[in-house]
């Protein structure tokens, strides 16, 4: 009986049956209450929905919540980042970077090395090496240095005209444009030079310049003689020479090109500029004046 009053109740809210024909149908009191019920519902008022304005309002409420989340990085992050820089730089200061040490004009420098070698730099000379020279002996040298180095593994010097490798020993180097010369006080030292190779041993020396080598021996002293303040030559192109008076005491030397070839030979002090001139041009038979500061004329 209940479930035929509930489809009467549904066909009539449905208006598929008339009030008389449900009085009909069910008893007075049900149909009091079905009344009841009808009366309840019409106070309801139910609209469709409007979708497509729901929708921009969910994807407008999604948008602004994306905008106001602020993105958190972990300081966590941010120290491991600088920890890897940190560990780059050092490593490359350690392993690339270079040590240069260069002298002015009339001056000289001692230089010891991690594995106490010492490296005496005459003027306007430089010297260049790696930090990891401890491991690896190897290091450049332009211009003119006196060597002594500690016995242990092989000691290479570099320069542009030729190469120097030794164990332990004491040598002399210069390597200036295109003069290339070795001198051995102590020791042997190998000397490599393009597709030559030479040993010397104390009291040795070879020399390279304008494709022509020499090789010659004599009694030495323990020490190239620049160390102690004069500088001397054995059969040196007369340009060279000037070139180190120059180097010595920063002036500008002007001379004929007829005697830059000229071979020297003897010395100059780094002491006093005109003692020098004097023992540079008087065997020559060579004049000079000064003619301005700094400037010389021969």
């Amino acid at each position: 009986m209940e479930e035929q009053n509930e489809t009467y109740l549904s066909d009539w809210l449905a208006d598929k049956i008339s009030d008389e024909q449900l009085q009909q149908l069910v008893s007075a009191d049900d149909f009091a209450a079905f009344q009841q019920i009808k009366n309840t519902l019409n106070g309801f008022e139910i609209s469709n929905p409007d979708l497509e304005q729901n929708f921009s309002t969910i994807q407008q409420k999604l948008a602004d919540k994306k905008q106001n989340k602020t993105k958190v990085i972990p300081l966590w992050k941010y120290a491991s980042v600088a920890a890897c820089l940190l560990v780059f730089f050092g490593m490359y200061h350690f392993f690339i970077a270079e040590n240069e040490i260069t002298t002015g004009f009339g001056k000289t420098e001692i230089i010891t090395l991690a594995d106490n070698s010492k490296v005496s730099l005459t003027a306007k000379s430089t010297l260049t090496y790696c930090n990891t020279f401890e491991y690896k002996r190897t290091l450049q040298i332009k211009g003119e240095a006196f060597f002594e180095v500690e016995k242990g593994s092989p000691f290479t010097v570099e320069t542009s005209l030729g190469d120097i490798r030794v164990l332990g020993t004491k040598f002399n180097v210069i390597a200036f444009q295109d003069f290339f010369e070795v001198k051995c006080y102590e020791g042997k030292v190998h000397v490599i030079q393009k597709e030559k190779s030479t040993i010397l041993t104390r009291g040795e020396s070879v020399r390279f310049y304008n494709g022509v080598s020499e090789n010659w021996a004599e009694e030495s002293s323990a020490k190239p003689t620049w160390i102690s303040g004069e500088s001397s030559f054995k059969n040196v192109p007369m340009h060279y020479v000037i070139e180190q008076f120059k180097n010595q005491y920063n002036v500008a030397v002007d001379y004929p090109n007829s005697i830059e070839n000229i071979k020297f030979t003897g010395t100059f002090t780094h002491k006093e500029l005109s003692i020098a001139l004097q023992t540079i041009c008087l065997p020559m038979h060579l004049i000079f004046s000064k003619e301005k500061k700094k400037k010389i004329i021969i």
